[in-house]
């Protein structure tokens, strides 16, 4: 992946319903061969689909919470498999830690959560332990791994602030 497949997905990640000619325009390249760089990052799995970004209150979901769960191990494969078919968790992450998931759920408001959380997501097979987080305010909600990918290449783990 070269600078100019960078900056193609850097244009793609604002907007990814610009044209071609537009999106061309924007890294300096033809339509062909811009077309052809998007169709390989497509087929390499760089590029992994489109979307939209919605806002979740508008669609009724004016909570957002992160539940740290602790699972039987046995159990791990029917667990992830009742992760995926719930609507309301939107991520799964395994991590090291504590926790062996954490999941992000979206509910409609405090009652709608409390109800996931005693009728739904203490069901969830394997599950040991739960702790669950409220997310009060959104500061950043989605960052760009372009930027952070520069950040890697270009060396510059360091802290803020370090010289």
């Amino acid at each position: 992946m070269d600078a100019i497949d960078l900056t193609l997905l850097e244009a793609l990640e604002r907007d990814g319903r610009q044209s071609f000619g537009t999106l061309a325009e924007t890294v300096g390249l033809s339509k062909t061969p811009c077309w052809n760089r998007v169709q390989a990052l497509e087929r390499s799995g760089v590029i992994q689909g489109y979307g939209v970004e919605l806002d979740l209150r508008s669609l009724g979901l004016g909570v957002v919470a992160l539940v740290q769960v602790m699972i039987d191990f046995a159990r791990r494969a029917e667990f992830e498999q009742a992760v995926l078919e719930n609507p309301a968790i939107l991520e799964c992450h395994t991590t090291a830690g504590e926790a062996d998931y954490v999941l992000k759920v979206v509910c409609s408001d405090v009652d709608d959560l409390d109800d996931l959380l005693r009728y739904n997501l203490s069901l969830l097979p394997g599950l040991q332990r739960s702790t669950t987080i409220i997310c009060l305010k959104t500061v950043k909600q989605r960052g760009s791994p372009i930027a952070a990918a520069r950040r890697v290449r270009a060396g510059t783990r360091r802290k803020i602030g370090d010289r």
